[in-house]
Parts: C-alpha cells; structure tokens; sequence
C-alpha cells in the first residue's frame, strides 16, 4: 500500500507545471506541499492562444485520496476548457457545471478555485474567485487589494453564475494566490490567520515570486514551532518588474 501510496504522489506531483512560462519583465513562482501523500491541493498555468497566461488554484474539499482523485478530474476538464480560451467567468460557469454534473460523490468533494488571466503586453489582469480565499494584490501608491469571492464553490449549485473583476497590474505589482493551508496554521489555539498571511505578504522584503514564497513559508514555519502540517498548502506568487529593473526568469 504504501508503494502504491508513493507512485500516486509521484504521479500527482508530475501533474504540477513543470516549465514556467518566460514573460519579459514579471515573475512567477509557486510551492504546493501535500499534508498526506497526495492531497486536493491543485495548482495550473496554461498559456492562451491570445498570448494571455491563465492560471488556477484550487482547493478540493477534504483531504487524501478522494481529493487527490477529485483535483485530477478537476484538471482534466480544466485543460480541457482552456484550450478554446473562453471568456474567465464562463470558464468558472462551466467548470462549475461539469463537477455538479458529475454526481453526489463529487458534489461532496465540492471545489473552491480562483482564476486569474493575465495579459503581459497591456499589463492587466482579469480575476474570478469561486468560493476560495481571497487573492491578494499590492501596487505601488495604492492600499492592498483583496479578491474577494464572486460566486459560490464549484459543483456546490447548478447554474451558478460567477462574477469577474478586472485591474491593472503597474510595475511594482504583486499578487498572491494560496489555499487555505497557509492560514490555518496554528500554535496552541492561536491561528495564522489571512490577516497576518497579508502582514507577512506586505513585510516580504522580495520583489521575486520565489523569494516572496520562501520568505512566507519561512515565517509560517516560524509560526507553527514544529508542529504537524495540518492541510494541503499550496501558493503562487506573480509579480511585475519596476521600470529598468531586471527580474530572474
């Protein structure tokens, strides 16, 4: 069993993006680590016919094996839907269609996601949020932003239509997409919370996505003492180089 346990992570972890898109002048990094050896963690970056990036992170509810087998099925149609480059807020609509299609079992197993579609050339953004923790965006001269949820989990409610928000992302920008692993960290009865998440987001003195994901793993580290990973924990970090400045690919 515990053979089989190691090839289905290694298989979910072979899932994951492997090479990252190069976009002159922006910087993009993610860290997913399961709680069990495999989880309904699930994370993606498909590049659209347009020249946009569209990206998901998703959170299966529940955790283990059934989830992990949920977050394959998830991708499946995901990349599936991708590939015609629909509109995001019909992409949520769809994808929320197809996983209450799929039975009571998977409604159990509803999931929460966030999309972002990023177009690099205009320097613009296009955010759906189904019922996940909020993504948070920093730009320069302007108060953090919060996308907050536009609609409810995907495969919770038939017909369910999602809302879609659009902003610039100026040089300087930051953004952070995570799953709920992040925040629910505890020492004794206290919680790492969103609000200390966003604290630590702000104090990251990192303007890569890989040292700002180090540098908050770092800090719920510290947080947790040693204590045991409670859930799936998996963030993306994207951020826009300022004007001269070079960023690593």
């Amino acid at each position: 069993m515990q053979q089989d346990l190691d090839a289905a992570r290694a298989i979910q972890r072979s899932l994951l993006p492997h090479n990252l898109p190069s976009i002159p002048g922006y910087s993009l990094a993610f860290r997913s680590a399961t709680c069990y050896e495999v989880g309904g963690d699930y994370l993606d970056i498909v590049e659209q016919p347009d020249g946009s990036l569209l990206i998901a992170v998703a959170d299966v509810a529940g955790k283990g094996m059934a989830s992990a087998i949920v977050s394959v099925s998830f991708r499946s149609a995901f990349r599936a839907m991708a590939a015609s480059g629909p509109p995001l807020d019909e992409l949520a609509t769809r994808m929320n269609q197809y996983h209450w299609a799929e039975g009571e079992e998977a409604r159990r197993r509803y999931v929460t996601a966030i999309f972002l579609r990023l177009h690099p050339e205009a320097g613009e953004i296009e955010v759906v949020n189904a019922g996940h923790n909020p993504g948070f965006l920093v730009q320069p001269g302007a108060p953090p932003r919060q996308f907050d949820a536009g609609g409810t989990p995907l495969g919770l409610l038939p017909g369910m239509r999602y809302l879609s928000e659009q902003c610039g992302f100026t040089p300087g920008a930051r953004l952070l997409f995570y799953t709920d692993g992040l925040t629910e960290v505890f020492k004794g009865d206290e919680e790492f919370g969103p609000e200390r998440l966003l604290h630590e987001f702000l104090s990251c003195p990192a303007y890569k996505a890989d040292g700002i994901l180090d540098a908050l793993w770092a800090a719920i580290e510290e947080f947790a003492e040693g204590g045991p990973q409670a859930d799936d924990m998996t963030a993306l970090a994207l951020c826009r180089a300022t004007s001269g400045t070079e960023m690593a690919e």
